[in-house]
């Protein structure tokens, strides 16, 4: 098989002569102490494991994780999942390829979710805090940055233009709800939204895979956000104290909780409302990618971050039987699908069983395993 190919293209047996982003890459020894090659393949389709068995300290020379290459190699069969046997790999220039060919990018046109959320924007009535977040998508450098990143690593919205779908979801969702619930502040409502993830585009990086900056790992997009909107403000004299501290909470808030990362607890309602429909967004995109990646089962695998299966509503003629409810049998090996899997990492946090769980067993004090975090976190909240 010659010419470009994307992962999702691959077959078994197919001989393989395509671009890729090498994701990992470890030299680990086999059972005899010969060195090989490991490497997690990916390009916007999904991802695929590859090995390198023979000549693998020349090959491993050439190239790193995080570098574009050209893979030769044969698509095989191995555990039930495809992997590619490679026999020889060529780094390239990153000048040469076109990144969103190798990072997953927002199914969505992202100039037209742009002009959404500006029109949105727009009809904000206070003149101050229009200009604040209007401005913003007005400035190119930003505009640019804002409309690429991601929204998250693994969970949700975790692709090129995830972070605008998101925004523009939970702005979306702002308006409405504001239109419900007439004694809300719709402008507070709606630029809060704009700015409850903002500092996520300096929190993640894009540039070859979504990894954390310095800066995300030591502050994370919740300091980082409420950083960027008091410097922001400072060219706004006329917006006032009230409105800036109120935006700040809310961006300091939207997660919810303490055990959620959030520093503060929502303390009005227009921040209780964006930590709800950040909350809802996130949750029913997840919910689509994991139905996404079970099509054609009536229930998903067990879900480890919703502690459950999920019904998917397929058929019951579909030919495709329900999940064992008991979870996986701990002696007998996961099998996973023999085709690559749309999203890594994501999908292996999904595969974890019932068994892997932190949960009371048989005869066990539930109270001995009731989480502590809730206690141990309440003395923080200023009363």
């Amino acid at each position: 098989m010659a010419g470009k190919i994307f992962i999702t293209d691959v077959k078994d047996h197919d001989r393989v002569v395509g671009n890729f982003l090498v994701q990992q890459k470890h030299v680990p020894l086999n059972k005899n102490g010969k060195p090989y090659v490991a490497m997690v393949l990916m390009d916007q389709t999904g991802t695929m494991d590859a090995r390198v068995w023979d000549n693998a300290e020349q090959i491993a020379a050439v190239f790193d994780s995080g570098d574009f290459v050209e893979i030769h190699g044969v698509a095989v069969s191995y555990q039930g999942r495809l992997q590619l046997k490679v026999d020889n790999v060529k780094k390239l220039s990153a000048e040469t390829v076109n990144l969103e060919e190798f990072l997953p990018v927002s199914p969505r046109d992202r100039g037209e979710m742009l002009s959404k959320l500006q029109a949105l924007l727009e009809s904000i009535s206070d003149k101050s805090l229009r200009a604040l977040v209007v401005d913003r998508l007005q400035d190119d450098s930003f505009r640019e940055k804002f409309a690429s990143a991601p929204a998250a690593k693994t969970i949700h919205h975790a692709y090129l233009g995830g972070l605008l779908e998101h925004t523009l979801n939970v702005v979306e969702l702002a308006d409405r709800v504001a239109a419900l619930y007439g004694e809300l502040d719709r402008d507070l409502l709606l630029a809060g939204g704009f700015l409850h993830d903002i500092g996520k585009i300096r929190e993640l990086g894009c540039e070859r895979s979504f990894e954390y900056t310095d800066a995300g790992r030591l502050l994370g997009h919740i300091v980082i956000g409420a950083m960027m909107l008091t410097d922001w403000a400072q060219a706004y004299p006329e917006l006032s104290e009230d409105s800036l501290m109120k935006l700040t909470h809310m961006i300091l808030s939207h997660h919810g909780s303490y055990e959620f990362g959030s520093p503060k607890r929502p303390k009005f309602t227009e921040a209780m409302v964006l930590n709800y429909l950040d909350e809802l967004d996130s949750k029913v995109q997840t919910f689509k990618e994991i139905a996404q990646r079970d099509q054609g089962n009536r229930w998903s695998s067990f879900q480890r971050l919703f502690d459950r299966y999920l019904f998917l509503g397929q058929p019951p003629d579909s030919g495709s039987p329900a999940t064992d409810k008991t979870g996986p049998d701990k002696k007998t090996k996961k099998q996973r699908p023999d085709k690559p899997l749309t999203h890594r990492a994501f999908a292996e946090q999904l595969d974890e069983s019932p068994d892997e769980i932190d949960k009371p067993k048989e005869g066990e004090d539930k109270k001995q395993v009731k989480p502590v975090n809730q206690n141990l976190f309440s003395k923080q909240e200023n009363k």
